[in-house]
């Protein structure tokens, strides 16, 4: 298996980002036409989303191919898919779509911002940044990416809240581990 397969993988899936939304955006102009919406195309990038973030990693564990960039990569394609979802179903959920909560939105902000910054000042003092993935990471992005399918098949809403409060009480724990270890690298010697 070529190293680089990992890699194309997770740049694919931020390749699909941009797709979503123009098909989302085609969806909801549809809804706004009091139309009915097919949100086949929509799942289906959805699906390509998740199993793509599967195999990804899979692959690189597999064939010994990890790396800390190839890490870095994948977690920034999974920020800028949760992101760029959740900011559409937030913002223009309605019609068409479940509309997500703004405070998850909030959430992944926050979370996403904190993250990027203590990426930042670790990279900044080390020159790199040990990125590792955890169980409430991946838990975490699991429900989001539940709860996101939730909100493009437009469940009932309150299925979608539950997972957003879900995804909530994972995010946060979470997030104190991630920055707890952000400023463990922060302070060993040679960013530890």
């Amino acid at each position: 298996m070529p190293a680089w397969v990992p890699n194309a993988i997770s740049m694919l899936r931020v390749l699909l980002v941009p797709v979503w939304l123009v098909l989302a955006f085609g969806a909801r102009a549809v809804a706004l036409s009091d139309s009915a919406v097919d949100r086949t195309a929509l799942l289906g990038v959805l699906l390509a989303l998740g199993v793509s973030d599967l195999l990804d990693g899979a692959i690189a564990r597999h064939f010994e191919l990890t790396s800390n960039f190839g890490a870095t990569l994948d977690a920034v394609a999974d920020k800028l898919a949760q992101v760029a979802t959740v900011t559409f179903l937030v913002v223009y959920g309605e019609p068409g779509f479940t509309p997500l909560p703004w405070w998850l939105w909030v959430t992944l902000v926050l979370r996403d911002g904190a993250l990027l910054i203590g990426f930042w000042l670790v990279y900044r003092k080390h020159r790199v940044v040990h990125v590792e993935h955890r169980w409430h990471g991946k838990a975490s992005s699991l429900v989001v990416f539940a709860v996101i399918v939730g909100g493009t098949a437009a469940w009932p809403a309150a299925v979608v809240q539950g997972g957003a409060l879900l995804s909530l009480l994972l995010i946060v724990p979470g997030s104190i581990a991630y920055v707890r270890e952000g400023l463990r690298q922060l302070h060993a010697p040679n960013g530890g």
